[in-house]
């Protein structure tokens, strides 16, 4: 599932979850598949989980669809770039022991962002980026 997807990408970047700066999640906006992201984040992330800053902003532009992940993407690498964690628009409450950045942008100095990708038919991918300054 998710969170071996979660931990395959990080092993394959030789990156330890604490070095992760933040999460861009997939967000699929329904309650149950969201919690299972979560859960899959707190699963491959351990503690660091619960602190490591997330944001999904397609929640203020709608779903993508295929486009969904390279739009994370490029907002992974414009949050690394400039130093701000978008937030997660038109979300106000949520149960999960996740960071959530909402409201506004998040000043940071992300160096390395995890991508998260979910298909409807059940096929998980997350992806390791890291900003230049990082290596």
């Amino acid at each position: 599932g998710l969170a071996q997807a979660i931990r395959q990408a990080l092993a394959e970047a030789a990156c330890a979850p604490e070095e992760v700066d933040v999460v861009f999640a997939d967000a699929l906006g329904v309650p149950a598949a969201d919690r299972a992201e979560a859960l899959a984040i707190a699963d491959a992330l351990g503690a660091h989980g619960t602190r490591v800053p997330v944001t999904a902003p397609k929640t203020g532009t709608g779903r993508g669809y295929c486009a969904a992940p390279v739009l994370d993407t490029a907002a992974a690498v414009l949050a690394m770039e400039h130093g701000l964690i978008p937030p997660t628009p038109n979300v106000h409450d949520v149960c999960h022991d996740l960071d959530l950045v909402t409201g506004r942008a998040r000043v940071a100095e992300p160096r390395t962002a995890l991508v998260l990708s979910r298909g409807l038919m059940g096929s998980n991918s997350a992806l390791v980026l890291r900003h230049p300054s990082a290596r």
